[in-house]
């Protein structure tokens, strides 16, 4: 329940507050300019070396628009993974203010602006592989053999350890934040050999054990511990007795 007074805060024109916020803008705009303008320049001369005349060159024009078109979701896909990359956005484990004078939470805003539109490119076309590229570029540790769906929502990668031959399932979300007054983020680990079901939950602070099965649609709650070859299922998940 949000405090009234919470909501009528005087506007913070502090030197941080007014700079900080101008990175939240320029910093994703040169990212997103920097991906979409070799396109574009691409698109221009390939539109002035190819005459307007016959269906075959109508033909390669669209085929060099889709080829454009692929390309740019690539660059806007990498672009702002290595700016994330470069700029170590991430926030460190521990508790923040909300407020962008803490630098926790404006990397927290930064990373959510440059992240998002670059994951959202790799579901226009349903490329795993790029989705996963991305996800490493940004942090995410995970082990030989296992299988994101390309529809699952890792919130904060760099936060998320993943082991070996694991799948993620479809839709599922993975989160290493929780926001209550102030910003807390924990460490997200899932073992090996383990499969997390369709549309599952998963909450900061979570160790999943290796060999775990987790239902589809189960929610872990935050800081659970789901011990070494067990199932479980439900909101909050628990134990499978029997199986």
């Amino acid at each position: 329940m949000t405090n009234k007074k919470d909501l009528h805060k005087p506007y913070d024109f502090s030197l941080t507050s007014i700079g900080r916020g101008a990175l939240l803008v320029l910093i994703p705009l040169v990212a997103y300019i920097l991906g979409a303008f070799p396109v574009v320049v691409f698109v221009h001369y390939a539109l002035k070396i190819i005459p307007f005349s016959g269906i075959l060159h109508l033909a390669v024009i669209t085929i060099l628009l889709v080829f454009s078109f692929f390309l740019l979701l690539i660059l806007e896909t990498f672009i702002p993974g290595i700016f994330i990359r470069i700029f170590k956005v991430k926030v460190p484990v521990g508790t923040h203010e909300i407020t962008i004078k803490d630098k926790g939470f404006f990397n927290h805003m930064l990373f959510f602006i440059l992240y998002r539109p670059a994951l959202s490119c790799t579901a226009i076309v349903p490329l795993v592989p790029l989705r996963l590229r991305l996800l490493k570029l940004v942090g995410l540790r995970i082990g030989d053999g296992s299988l994101i769906a390309g529809t699952e929502l890792i919130d904060e990668p760099y936060a998320v350890e993943i082991g070996k031959n694991t799948l993620i399932g479809g839709f599922s979300t993975i989160f290493a934040h929780i926001s209550h007054k102030k910003l807390f983020m924990k460490t997200v680990k899932i073992g090996d050999n383990c499969f997390i079901g369709n549309k599952s939950i998963i909450m900061p602070g979570v160790i999943i054990e290796n060999n775990v099965v987790v239902q589809p649609g189960s929610v872990v709650v935050e800081d659970q511990l789901l011990k070494k070859g067990k199932r479980y299922a439900g909101n909050p998940a628990i134990e499978i007795k029997g199986e």
